[in-house]
C-alpha cells in the first residue's frame, strides 16, 4: 500500500490538450512565456512499481487524483481496471469500454522538470510508445493528433492526460490510457471503433499486454527526461496520421483543401492550405473531411 499524507489543494484551469492545475500555495500562478529549465542530471522512471488492480472503478483517472491529494505517490504507480463506470476522454468526451475486454489503465508521472509550455511533447512520448507498442505486436498504427491511435483510419486507443503545475513546471501527471482490445462489439453511437482482437482475429491477456506495453513506454518517457525534444517530436511526426496528405478541413470558417506539416512546440496543429497559407490549429478547432 502507499503510505503518507501529502495534500495538494488544486485550482484547475482548462488547456486544449490536457487538463492542468496551477498549484503554489492555494494561489494561481502566471507562466511566463519566456520559461525555460534545464536538467542537471539524467532520471528515468519506472513503470508498474506499484501496480494497482482494480475490479471496477469510475475513473482510473479520478483514483489516480484520489492518491495524489491524499499520498505521497510513488512515480511510477499504475492504476488498471477492469472496467471504469464514468471513463474520462478528451474535452467532454468519454470512454466506454465492456467489463474485462479492454486495456484501462493511469500513470502516475512526476515530470516537474519539464516547462509547462512544452506540456505537449509529453502528450507525444505516450501516443509513440504506445504505436511503438502495436507495431511489436504486428499491427499497424498510426497517431491521430492530438492524442488518439489509429488502425486503418478507426480508433483503438486513446490518451488523456490531466497535469498539475507549480510555478513555471508541471509538478504532476497522470496519463490515462483506454485501448481497445477485445470487445469486437461497439455502441453505434461510437464513430469508426476499432481492437485489436477486430484486427488481427486473436484473444488477448490484458494483464500481459500491460506488462507488455510499460517498457515501450519507459523507453519514450526516457528520452523525455532526457529532454530530447528534436528526437521525440521527429518521431511523433514519423507516425501521424495525414502528415503532408493532402485533404479537406473544415474550421470556425469553412471548408478548406490543406495538409498537416507540423506540429508546434506548445501542441497545435500546423495546416498549410492549397493557397499557401499556414495555419495553427488547437483542439477541436479543426477536423477533417474523408477520413
Amino acid at each position: 500500500m502507499l503510505n503518507g499524507s501529502t495534500i495538494f489543494k488544486t485550482t484547475p484551469i482548462i488547456s486544449q490538450f490536457s487538463l492542468i492545475y496551477l498549484i503554489n500555495n492555494n494561489t494561481k500562478t502566471s507562466i511566463p512565456s519566456n520559461s525555460n529549465v534545464n536538467i542537471p542530471f539524467m532520471r528515468t522512471v519506472t513503470l508498474g512499481f506499484p501496480l494497482i488492480h482494480l475490479s471496477s472503478v469510475d475513473s482510473t483517472n479520478k483514483y489516480a487524483a484520489g492518491i495524489l491529494n491524499r499520498e505521497n505517490a510513488t512515480e511510477g504507480t499504475v492504476i488498471l481496471a477492469d472496467v471504469q463506470t464514468r471513463g474520462k476522454g478528451q474535452g467532454d468526451n468519454t470512454w466506454l469500454s465492456d467489463k474485462g475486454l479492454n486495456l484501462l489503465c493511469s500513470l502516475i508521472l512526476r515530470p516537474d522538470f519539464l516547462p509547462a509550455l512544452k506540456q505537449f511533447y509529453l502528450s507525444m512520448c505516450i501516443a509513440t510508445g504506445i504505436n511503438d507498442y502495436l507495431t511489436d505486436l504486428g499491427v499497424r498504427s498510426q497517431v491521430k493528433w492530438p492524442n488518439d491511435i489509429l488502425i486503418k483510419g478507426k480508433k483503438v486507443a486513446g490518451i488523456l492526460i490531466e497535469n498539475t503545475i507549480l510555478s513555471q513546471n508541471l509538478h504532476t501527471s497522470i496519463v490515462g490510457i483506454g485501448l481497445n482490445v477485445n470487445q469486437v462489439s461497439f455502441p453505434p453511437h461510437i464513430p469508426d471503433p476499432a481492437s485489436l482482437a477486430g484486427e488481427t482475429g486473436k484473444s488477448y491477456d490484458v494483464g500481459k499486454l500491460l506488462e507488455r506495453m510499460l517498457p515501450f513506454l519507459e523507453k519514450r518517457l526516457i528520452q523525455l527526461y532526457a529532454e530530447d525534444f528534436m528526437a521525440i517530436k521527429s518521431q511523433y511526426l514519423n507516425c501521424l496520421w495525414l502528415l503532408n496528405t493532402h485533404a479537406v478541413f473544415t474550421d470556425q470558417k469553412g471548408a478548406f483543401e490543406g495538409r498537416i506539416v507540423d506540429i508546434a512546440e506548445s501542441g497545435e496543429l500546423v495546416i498549410l492550405t492549397s493557397t499557401g497559407e499556414t495555419r495553427m490549429y488547437g483542439f477541436k478547432e479543426v477536423e477533417v473531411s474523408g477520413y
